[in-house]
């Protein structure tokens, strides 16, 4: 019994590397790399090895989902050079004919958090003027969108924030400022003198004529 099942498991793993050995690549556009530099950025390598319906590719164009910014675009592809708009990357060049493995490199900043996937809607465009849209959202559509997974190497650090100096108190509520204070006492102090000249002289005039 035991030879049997040994027998069994050893033929189905041979059956399973023969199908997976016969099975074609998809015909995506594919994130297939997404390597840290060490310097807070990730280098994201896009790949495809088809045209549209034959048609040789002539220009991709990938949108940068939120939380990714891209600095340099480049392609190891002869010809073909890539530049950055905002949140769109554009790579074009000669035709490459289909069935032909072609690489494109975009070196990004992302932030977010570790297990969070990013999506890249890519568009293909392909002579005579026929596109593939690899836009969809769900990774089993007929046309998927390139993806990754965040891992914790991938994502830039967070800038720290500043701790905020402390306000100024306010005043105790009613209450006069320092300056206001003085002012206040200045004030009593000289209409309490003028009041006592006042009635200084008004004592001097009521005051009787001693008689001679």
């Amino acid at each position: 019994m035991t030879r049997l099942v040994r027998a069994a498991t050893a033929l189905a793993a041979a059956l399973a590397a023969v199908l997976l050995t016969a099975a074609p690549a998809a015909a995506h556009v594919e994130l297939v790399q997404a390597k840290a530099n060490g310097d807070g950025t990730t280098t994201l390598t896009f790949a495809f090895n088809h045209g549209c319906d034959e048609a040789p590719t002539t220009e991709l164009v990938v949108a940068l989902p939120l939380g990714v910014t891209a600095t340099t675009a480049t392609s190891p592809v002869k010809g073909w050079t890539g530049t950055v708009n905002g949140d769109r990357v554009t790579f074009t060049g000669p035709p490459v004919p289909t069935k032909t493995d072609a690489q494109y490199l975009l070196t990004t900043r992302i932030t977010g958090k570790v297990g969070q996937t990013f999506v890249f809607p890519a568009i293909q465009t392909c002579t005579g003027g026929a596109t593939s849209a690899w836009i969809d959202q769900s990774a089993d559509a007929e046309h998927p969108a390139p993806r990754m997974v965040a891992t914790a190497t991938m994502l830039a650090a967070q800038p720290t924030p500043s701790a905020a100096a402390p306000a100024a108190a306010p005043p105790p509520s009613g209450g006069a400022t320092l300056p206001q204070a003085a002012v206040a006492l200045t004030v009593f102090v000289l209409l309490a003198a003028g009041a006592a000249a006042f009635v200084a002289s008004r004592r001097q005039r009521t005051a009787p004529t001693p008689s001679r």
